[in-house]
């Protein structure tokens, strides 16, 4: 059986047909091309997903750093503020459900 290409191919067998080639780009012109697409897909983000992002990478950040970089990371950011979280997660909170300022 002798099958011959179409003489009259569309552009999408055309496009199928077209051996895609890697351009021999420098480490540079790589690194402008993903900033570029960076760009792009952020620009298309919306708030809620450029902040569930941004906290996905910061807490994979954070998970990683040992007790004394967390912590002079977060002094860096607000010095005490380290101090203000640990006493939040070590001390038991004691609900005022009846709004009376602390006192029963």
């Amino acid at each position: 059986m002798n099958i011959k290409a179409n003489p009259n191919a569309t552009n999408s067998e055309m496009d199928a047909k077209t051996i895609i080639k890697k351009a021999n780009l420098t480490r540079d012109q790589e690194r402008e091309v993903y900033q570029q697409f960076v760009e792009i897909v952020v620009d298309g983000m919306d708030m809620k997903t450029l902040v569930a992002l941004v906290t996905d990478q910061l807490n994979d950040y954070y998970e990683d750093c040992s007790s004394v970089e967390l912590k002079e990371e977060i002094d860096n950011y607000d010095e005490g503020l380290y101090n203000e979280l640990v006493d939040n997660v070590t001390n038991e909170t004691v609900m005022d459900i009846n709004n009376t300022g602390g006192k029963y």
